[in-house]
């Protein structure tokens, strides 16, 4: 019933009147890629993966974390002595705590302490007398500075990881930007294609409404006798041909407003029209120019980009750690020892009892086999980038060498065919004038409207096609999103 409707309104309308007066929903091409941007599922799913990268970062961050620790510790021990000067029994308890602190510079500061109370029982009374204190109170400060002198040094697992992070985020958002630059060229290939329907919807009516006014002439003819029946049969035929040409046009256009409707969400049967706009493209910019653009503007060439320093990153990572293991360490720290806990807690933090050291500590692994491996996939993860980038490359050059062809290949075709659409409505109106003076036959006219249809459906597709050429050069340019007022091509605004 819908579609008989759209006849209906059709066959009415002059010939200046397209399908876009018909849909009571006229939207732009900037409207409707706003639209599918802001509602497209796999948007969604990106920004989901672009909040994923971030966490990675606050992660890295969390290398340079300080690590505390603490103890409680409280014991009885009972042994059987071999001498009465022995302790038969010990009464231990302990606290114990520290503070570790990893530096931007690879080195590492470390503060602990412990404190304990120690309670010994002797089996002899004079062992007894003899220990000085007992209970005896310790307390013990230590701090500790390593500095690494080759694996480590300068910390590149902190420093490249958070290149990697910051590179990851930047790929995670790339890759919703190239997303939603793949889904742009699709939303404009949808709407020129209904644009295109709307066309031969337009071309189709036209002819019904010429084949319509044929039939009548024929039909009044007939009647006073001036014309086999033949001839109005002709007619008929042809208003059948130009009926059904404009059923399946509407057919077209029914599944292209589907297509293009759901790409924005809506319903399928909802009525749409696109209003495009279209005016003859400019001049075309050089190969050179448009792949320069396309270097900075295109979001295939920034991810890759970002993968690349991430693959850099990694690789310097997985250099460092097939490095040997060499770590300067000093450290010193307070001893204190009394018959009360508060004297030793303050002894504690005087110099008086010290302990004071230098030492180095030096660590390999004999085979590298592990390491070998990591440093033989970063080199690879790198090398597959690089050539990754310049297939992509290829690619852009490709698209943009296509739609730069389409616009000279189009241009004077567009000049021959509007002639020609011009040159066949002179040839059917003569036609039809010799037609009506009997110095014609039904076939030639038939076959004039016929050719006289098809030179107006390809002048009009050709313009049209023209425009869209142009689109798809902004688009492999990747100057698109700001040609159509899009400020964040993800977000659809």
């Amino acid at each position: 019933m819908k579609t008989l409707f759209y006849c209906t309104i059709i066959a009415a309308t002059t010939m200046a009147t397209t399908c876009s007066a018909i849909a009571s929903d006229s939207m732009s091409l900037k409207q409707i890629v706003t639209v599918v941007l802001k509602n497209h599922p796999d948007l969604q799913v990106s920004r989901i993966d672009t909040a994923i990268a971030e966490t990675g970062k606050q992660r890295i961050q969390g290398m340079l974390d300080p690590s505390v620790s603490a103890s409680i510790i409280a014991s009885e021990e009972k042994t059987p002595v071999s001498s009465d000067f022995q302790a038969a029994e010990t009464r231990t308890g302990q606290i114990t705590g520290g503070i570790n602190k990893p530096l931007s510079n690879g080195d590492t500061v470390s503060a602990n302490f412990a404190y304990s109370r120690i309670s010994q029982a002797y089996n002899s009374p004079l062992a007894a007398q003899l220990s000085r204190f007992n209970p005896a109170y310790r307390n013990q400060i230590n701090l500790s500075y390593r500095h690494p002198l080759l694996k480590g040094a300068d910390r590149p697992d902190y420093h490249q990881s958070l290149t990697v992070a910051d590179a990851d985020i930047e790929a995670a958002d790339m890759q919703r930007q190239q997303r939603a630059h793949q889904i742009i060229l699709q939303v404009v290939n949808a709407c020129f294609q209904l644009a295109s329907d709307d066309i031969n919807i337009r071309i189709a009516a036209q002819a019904v409404k010429r084949a319509k006014k044929l039939l009548a002439y024929q039909r009044s003819r007939e009647r006073f006798g001036l014309i086999e029946k033949a001839d109005r049969l002709q007619a008929e035929a042809l208003l059948a041909a130009r009926n059904t040409d404009l059923q399946r046009a509407l057919s077209m256009r029914m599944n292209s407003q589907t297509s293009l409707n759901r790409m924005m969400l809506r319903s399928g049967e909802a009525e749409l029209a696109v209003h495009l706009q279209t005016s003859e493209p400019a001049s075309t910019p050089s190969m050179d120019d448009a792949l320069n653009q396309a270097e900075s503007k295109r979001p295939e060439m920034q991810l890759l980009t970002a993968q690349l320093q991430a693959a850099e990153a990694r690789l310097a990572i997985s250099r460092d750690a097939d490095q040997m293991q060499l770590d300067l360490i000093a450290e010193a720290g307070s001893r204190a020892l009394a018959n009360n806990g508060a004297t030793a807690a303050a002894r504690g933090f005087t110099v008086k009892d010290h302990y004071a050291a230098l030492s180095f500590e030096l660590s390999d692994v004999l085979t590298r086999n592990s390491a070998n491996a990591d440093i033989r996939k970063a080199e690879l993860q790198r090398e597959r980038v690089a050539a990754e980038r310049i297939r992509t490359h290829e690619q852009i050059k490709s698209d943009i060498s296509a739609a730069i062809t389409a616009i000279h290949a189009g241009r004077p075709m567009l000049v021959v065919a509007r002639k020609q659409a011009i040159a066949e409505k002179r040839k059917f109106d003569a036609e039809m004038q010799r037609y009506r003076e009997g110095r014609s036959d039904t076939a030639t006219l038939v076959q004039f409207e016929g050719e006289l249809r098809n030179a107006e459906l390809n002048a009009n597709l050709q313009a049209l096609t023209l425009e869209l050429a142009a689109r798809q050069l902004s688009w492999a340019r990747g100057t698109l999103r700001d040609e159509l007022g899009l400020t964040d091509i993800s977000a659809g605004q």
